[in-house]
């Protein structure tokens, strides 16, 4: 009979087993703008993955910058197959600039300001969802649709569109730069909400998101995306 001889398995390994994650990973340098589901759709692994795989982060809303994330290698491709009907085109990106443009231009707000918010949020990518269901260029979430849009603008608002989505999240922003008369508390309400910002300011873990969108305000008001 046979010697049976244990065999050491990586931790890593045991998780990914565990979990359904890929065992192996790489480093991806966040970059302005990026979202973990904008990185799950340009690493082709799904974003049930890449967050299970950077567990350690406090806020998966919540990238910055210059961060590094472990971002699973994707599966094998499968056999071929025949090719799926095409799908019908997307908003490019000249297109959201200047649908988030004429947003800004509309309420009064420098076109840098609403596009270095839109870019930090979702990458000027009207496809993006996150995991607290904010959708679109602007990421709104439905819930501040269903009162914002009759409040702001005295209809309701469908956020899956370009144009309500800009322009409902450039009339977010022009009330809070109303209520606070400080562009960076504006940001820091659209981030964390009206009411804990009159209350308590900038949250500290809202500083990185107020001040990466300022610096890029200023980057694009110097040299116009």
């Amino acid at each position: 009979m046979g010697v049976v001889r244990a065999v050491a398995v990586p931790l890593a390994v045991l998780f990914a087993l565990a979990t359904g994650a890929s065992a192996f990973a790489h480093g991806y340098k966040v970059r302005p703008g990026d979202t973990l589901w904008s990185i799950s759709h340009r690493e082709g692994v799904s974003y049930a993955k890449l967050l299970r795989a950077n567990s350690e982060l406090q806020n998966p809303n919540l990238i910055f910058p210059g961060e590094t994330i472990s971002v699973p290698d994707p599966p094998a491709p499968p056999p071929a197959a025949a090719p799926p009907a095409p799908a019908p085109p997307g908003l490019d990106r000249e297109q959201a600039k200047a649908l988030l443009t004429a947003a800004a231009r509309h309420h009064g707000l420098k076109s840098s300001f609403v596009l270095a918010l839109s870019y930090w949020e979702s990458g000027w990518n009207q496809s993006a969802v996150s995991s607290s269901g904010a959708i679109g260029l602007m990421q709104i979430t439905p819930g501040t649709a269903s009162y914002a849009g009759p409040w702001l603008l005295g209809r309701r608002m469908d956020i899956r569109k370009p144009a309500d989505n800009t322009e409902l999240g450039a009339a977010l922003l022009r009330r809070y730069v109303d209520v606070f008369n400080d562009p960076k508390l504006a940001l820091a309400a659209y981030y964390q909400g009206e009411a804990g910002t009159r209350k308590h300011g900038i949250y500290p873990s809202s500083q990185r998101y107020v001040d990466g969108i300022w610096a890029l305000r200023n980057r694009f008001e110097a040299s116009p995306p």
